[in-house]
């Protein structure tokens, strides 16, 4: 799976799984991905204005879904319903 489609999957996840951590969202939605790589690709999705406050420590890493996050959420889930 490409790094994109693992970032793509990530954010619906964070949009249908609020206050989960990013951990449990790859290991639900089956998304291969060590720790440095999630990191990279939370950061890939703070610089794109999709996520804001992350948090990282020892009960994982979270982050909360701007409003354009949401909008690209909601418009990549309704092109997967298609």
């Amino acid at each position: 799976m490409s790094t994109e489609s693992k970032i793509t999957k990530l954010l619906a996840g964070i949009c249908l799984n609020y206050g989960t951590s990013l951990q449990t969202i790859v290991r639900q939605f089956g998304i291969k991905a060590s720790t440095p790589e999630l990191e990279q690709m939370i950061d890939e999705l703070h610089d794109r204005g999709y996520v804001h406050s992350i948090e990282k420590g020892p009960k994982g890493i979270f982050a909360q879904i701007t409003s354009l996050g949401n909008e690209k959420a909601k418009d990549l889930l309704e092109y997967a319903t298609v």
